[in-house]
């Protein structure tokens, strides 16, 4: 009988050791399940993707036109929008005033970058050829993001985020658009390219005065053959970008100052025979306007 008692006793004890075993090892993974789940929500909570309400960053991402994997927006958009959802202020009045002018040896430590446009600034000897250029004929804001190999007019192939990097220019001033503007269609792709632009900018170059220049005014017989170039809409888009150039911390040049006659249009002295390029003459007003319009004049200021 005691063999009986003492053998049930190991088996009660072996069922009991079980049991604990089994309760032990769900409670683990019970308190494994909820820290999981709380790490994840405070991860959430600190992500950028959490922002409560829309932001203008949230709005133009309903499309999948564009290439940016892994993107995570440097900072969220807070820009007042208006009911039709474009953003309340006008790029003139957003545009950074007058100031003394400076030498034009202000611009050797300058990098230019853009398209055909920006090609003229180096090209002409009115324009600023002493300066640095990331030029390319074509180009929007895309090739910049997806860093895409472009062609300089020398015929050298480079990648313009790399170029700019490597260079840490003290200015850069950007003009992107014109180029790419041409359907007369939703642009929207457009500036969320230009919004993901500046902030790879600015995180590769963070001493760097960043201005974004306005899309040009144009002749208004542009049109017939380029339908997204008119004043109408290239306002609305510099409307646009002016609002997204301050919230980037950019400063906005007007251009339209220094290119533009009394009825928005590209000035017909100005314009080649495209109606939309810049004669050399047009360089001139360009470069005073942008020797009249800097963050610090007082650095290397001179007579006008």
């Amino acid at each position: 009988m005691a063999d009986y008692q003492e053998y049930r006793r190991r088996i009660l004890r072996k069922r009991w050791f079980r049991t604990f075993s089994v309760a032990g090892l769900l409670f683990l993974l019970v308190l494994v399940s909820v820290v999981g789940t709380l790490w994840k929500r405070l991860h959430r909570e600190h992500s950028p993707a959490a922002v409560q309400g829309p932001t203008i960053f949230q709005q133009e991402l309903q499309g999948s036109e564009w290439n940016t994997v892994n993107y995570t927006p440097a900072r969220r958009l807070a820009v007042q929008l208006s009911a039709d959802g474009t953003t309340a202020m006008d790029f003139r009045l957003a545009a950074l005033a007058e100031s003394p002018a400076v030498d034009r040896s202000y611009f050797n430590d300058a990098c230019f970058l853009g398209d055909s446009l920006t090609q003229g600034m180096q090209i002409y000897s009115t324009g600023l050829p002493e300066a640095s250029f990331c030029a390319y004929k074509g180009i929007g804001p895309n090739a910049v993001v997806n860093s895409t190999t472009c062609t300089r007019r020398d015929g050298v192939q480079e990648i313009p985020m790399e170029v700019l990097t490597a260079q840490q220019p003290k200015v850069l001033y950007i003009l992107l658009g014109t180029n790419v503007l041409n359907r007369d269609g939703d642009y929207s792709s457009f500036l969320t390219y230009y919004r993901l632009m500046l902030d790879m900018i600015a995180q590769a170059l963070p001493n760097t005065q960043i201005y974004v220049q306005s899309i040009t005014p144009v002749r208004p017989e542009v049109r017939a053959s380029h339908p997204g170039l008119y004043k109408e809409r290239l306002c609305e888009i510099n409307d646009e970008l002016s609002a997204i150039a301050l919230e980037k911390g950019c400063t906005f040049l007007n251009l339209w100052e220094a290119l533009a006659d009394e009825n928005g249009d590209l000035k017909a002295e100005y314009a080649q025979n495209d109606g939309y390029h810049v004669k050399p003459e047009g360089y001139t007003a360009w470069v005073d306007y942008l020797r009249t319009h800097t963050i610090n004049p007082g650095v290397t200021s001179a007579a006008a």
